[in-house]
């Protein structure tokens, strides 16, 4: 359990879950639901989205010197 508090405290794991949490609203239309509807916005939520949790994906939270 400390692991994993000790993980939710790093910045990356955040960003990666914001990516996440991106791309499964656009994925499941809600932006398109709120007006916002470009092919645009849907590659640009999708690209930002998957390097933020490819990021967090390969982070290491637990070693503080390290990526």
């Amino acid at each position: 359990m400390t692991d994993i508090k000790e993980r939710l405290k790093s910045w990356a794991v955040w960003l990666s879950l914001f990516g996440a949490v991106g791309v499964i609203l656009n994925a499941t239309g809600v932006f398109q639901r709120l007006g916002i509807d470009s092919t645009v916005f849907d590659t640009v939520v999708n690209s930002i989205g998957s390097v933020l949790i490819a990021f967090g994906i390969l982070n290491n939270p637990t070693d503080k010197t390290c990526f």
